[in-house]
């Protein structure tokens, strides 16, 4: 009677006590909820979610969806310990469908769940929130009766019932699951970090007075001058010699420190900079050092006392092995706060963490673990350094210790800021003495010394004791003006001199706007072209030729006058769509002035032969098909830079966005003219131009341009894509490139890189 009664139940059997009931709470404002116990439930389940009639509503973006009260419906029971869960889908219900479209099985001992998807036959792991449900209504609910909201409640013992305190459980145990996994790889750095010691007792006192090198004097202003001051390093009040002004540099009379006057009127809220510190302690391994930041901080009411304070960021322990592990402080996982497994410093790190090192745990470690590193004795001579960077350098280059012992300072500076470079100079790295590991003989080694040498000079020095060959100090300074090594000579050291090199080169470097540099990077491009060629280069009329850059130009068009036009074909039959976007561009993007003018390249072959002129990747085979592939799917295009009276003389290829960006400026060799200011002032009046003709497409394709752009300078960071060849050997490929950014600020304000993840 009850099933019968329930079927054929109307809105009209509700009596008008009932309705009027429901209708004053409604009014009143309260919530309102109907619930079941009965085992008929699935009758009521079907009742209700026929009543829940969906709608369509229209959003903000103009958009018809369908909103439903409830996105699905629950059925909950227990046995044997397991709670089963059925999830009904709306539409089955108001089709009469007996079936779930999920059944979830949850096991609150064994901190366990599991799902049976009805809708494609197969077992899920899924929590709730990530089961799929067709035609889901963010808005929606769960539908779930009193009796089985609280049969959950019960089951759990947890604060929610019904289908959050099913989704609570899920969430618990997939916490605690990832705390498992997580702690298979942290337990073994927490027991690894038991070993580091504690902090010595004076530690706070040492960071605050010695690691932050920063100390103050604070006055009371009076007409004629201050007599006394509290000075924050020796902490005591004293007199101030001369006038004090507020943040005038001085020294304390008492501690002769050097201090920063701060008048107490006039002083607010500051704070120190950020030091490094450095602390290096002995261990069950070997030795822990270990890294920390310390600031002060002044607030107005407490001055001159401060707020001391220093965090630690980093640890490295070196074992006796020789192995190193290293941890720094940070967020691990998006979880939590705690020490995390990294990288060891790497002697080519070039920031600089120079800081105070602790002197107390020296003199022991000095003795035993640091004995054979120099590290004490630098740290004695070197109160400011980095120990790290130190030990990395040290072990990649032992003979730094006798090199900054011997008293070559700039040559001492190199070992941590080029490393490898110093390194390569060691010809026999086996050898006990300083001298004779550098290739010299005394009288060389004492030159060295007294012009304090940096790598360059000795590597001129090796030349000469290599060759005989006598290099003056005039040679010498010649070659660091023109930023000229001996392995620059290599190609032609075989038939002239030093001198005679630099005679020649001081002759041609008028060609080539003065640079001897660029001279002979020319010289050596024209001999390796002639050897191509064929010709006699052991011939002095060869190799000595007196017009070098004419020569040079004559060779390069009797070379490459086939392999342009094949190289031409060979791109447009890849990219078919380039040769007509170079002839869109010719209007839209051309513009010229009494001194410059920008054009658009014909085709692919003037591409080609612009970037074979200027000698950089626009005309190489490989390197340069990236440019195609930029221009065939309208990313960036490629344009030229020429000066107005000279406009068929190759000037700076430039490559641009649709929107008059200014990605990329190259020259003859990839090197800056000297007059790239005037030039750069001449392409910001031509992006104001170009702003006023771009259409909408065009900035939409700038917009994409833009994304691509910024998405492949994020991930050159990452890599740290380095430079490798030319004179920016050795500089990040990003760093360059962001460099020569000249961005349309006509259409769009410049935004900066976002950060490395």
């Amino acid at each position: 009677m009850v099933r019968i009664y329930l079927e054929n139940m109307v809105p009209s059997d509700v009596s008008n006590a009932v309705r009027k009931t429901l209708a004053d709470l409604h009014e009143r404002g309260y919530k309102i909820a109907l619930g079941s116990s009965s085992r008929k439930a699935k009758i009521i389940l079907k009742k209700v979610a026929l009543e829940d009639e969906p709608e369509k509503v229209r959003t903000y973006s103009g958009y018809t969806r369908i909103r439903r009260k409830y996105k699905c419906y629950m059925n909950c029971m227990v046995q044997n310990g397991i709670l089963k869960v059925a999830l009904y889908l709306p539409d089955h219900l108001r089709l009469d469908g007996d079936n779930p479209a999920y059944e979830v099985f949850l096991d609150k001992k064994k901190r366990q769940f599991l799902t049976y998807d009805y809708l494609d036959k197969k077992w899920r792991d899924a929590k709730l929130d990530r089961l799929e449900w067709p035609g889901q209504d963010y808005d929606a609910v769960c539908w779930v009766s009193t009796g089985d909201s609280d049969m959950v409640q019960q089951y759990f013992s947890s604060e929610r019932g019904g289908y959050f305190g099913i989704l609570d459980f899920q969430r618990k145990v997939r916490e605690e699951q990832l705390d498992q996994r997580h702690r298979r790889i942290t337990d073994p750095w927490d027991k690894d970090l038991a070993q580091v010691p504690e902090l010595p007792k004076d530690w706070g006192r040492w960071a605050d007075k010695v690691a932050v090198r920063e100390n103050f004097i604070f006055y009371n202003y009076k007409r004629g001058g201050a007599k006394t001051g509290y000075c924050t390093f020796c902490g005591k009040k004293g007199p101030i010699s001369g006038h004090p002004y507020h943040n005038k540099e001085g020294h304390c009379i008492r501690c002769r420190h050097p201090v920063v006057f701060k008048a107490l009127g006039r002083t607010g809220y500051f704070q120190t900079q950020r030091h490094y510190a450095y602390l290096i302690q002995r261990c069950r391994d070997g030795f822990v050092v270990r890294e920390f930041w310390a600031n002060r901080t002044y607030r107005k009411h407490s001055l001159p006392n401060s707020e001391p304070y220093w965090h630690e960021i980093r640890r490295s322990i070196y074992d006796r092995s020789g192995e190193i592990r290293s941890y720094y402080w940070g967020m691990y996982c998006q979880r939590e706060v705690r020490w995390i497994m990294g990288s060891p410093c790497y002697y080519n790190y070039s920031w600089n963490q120079s800081g105070r090192v602790y002197g107390k745990t020296l003199p022991s470690l000095g003795k035993k673990e640091l004995r054979q590193t120099g590290l004490v004795e630098w740290v004695r001579s070197h109160p400011i350094t980095d120990p790290e960077k130190y030990l990395a350098v040290w072990e990649k280059l032992p003979q730094m210790e006798q090199i900054w012992k011997a008293g070559l300072p700039k040559l001492t500076n190199e070992c941590f800021n080029s490393c490898d470079r110093v390194r390569k100079l060691v010809l026999h790295p086996n050898e006990p003495g300083l001298i004779r590991a550098l290739g010299l003989d005394t009288p060389k080694f004492r030159r060295l010394r007294q012009l304090d040498g940096d790598t360059e000079t000795l590597a001129w020095l090796q030349l000469e004791k290599r060759t005989g060959q006598c290099i003056t100090n005039e040679m010498l300074c010649w070659s660091k003006k023109e930023r000229i090594s001996p392995r620059d000579l290599v190609f032609i050291a075989d038939r002239m001199s030093v001198v005679q090199i630099k005679n020649y080169l001081e002759r041609q470097k008028k060609y080539f706007d003065g640079s001897c540099q660029q001279a002979l990077t020319t010289w050596q491009d024209y001999l390796a072209m002639a050897e191509r060629l064929h010709y006699d280069t052991s011939d002095e009329i060869v190799y000595r030729v007196r017009k070098l850059r004419q020569r040079h130009d004559e060779l390069v068009l009797q070379s490459e006058a086939g392999s342009l036009e094949e190289q031409a074909s060979k791109m447009a039959a890849k990219y078919p769509h380039v040769n007509d976007i170079c002839m869109e561009l010719q209007e839209k993007y051309a513009y010229s002035d009494g001194d410059y003018t920008v054009l658009a390249p014909q085709n692919i072959f003037a591409i080609i032969k612009e970037g074979r002129m200027l000698h950089h990747c626009v005309g190489n085979d490989g390197s340069g098909e990236r440019y195609y592939e930029r221009i065939e799917r309208r990313e960036s295009f490629i344009m030229f830079l020429r000066r107005t009276d000279e406009p068929e003389d190759p000037y700076y290829t430039l490559e641009i966005e649709p929107d008059g960006t200014v990605r990329q400026k190259r020259p003859l060799f990839d090197r800056q003219y000297e007059d790239i200011e005037q030039a750069t002032e001449f392409l910001l009046k031509w992006q104001k131009v170009i702003a006023a003709r771009l259409t909408g497409r065009d900035l939409k394709l700038a917009e994409r341009s833009r994304e691509l752009r910024n998405e492949e300078f994020i991930q050159m960071q990452k890599d740290r894509v380095i430079i490798h060849t030319g004179h920016l050997a050795g500089r990040l490929l990003a760093d360059v490139l962001l460099a020569d950014l000249m961005e349309n600020t006509e259409v769009i304000q410049p935004q900066a890189l976002p950060a490395v993840a």
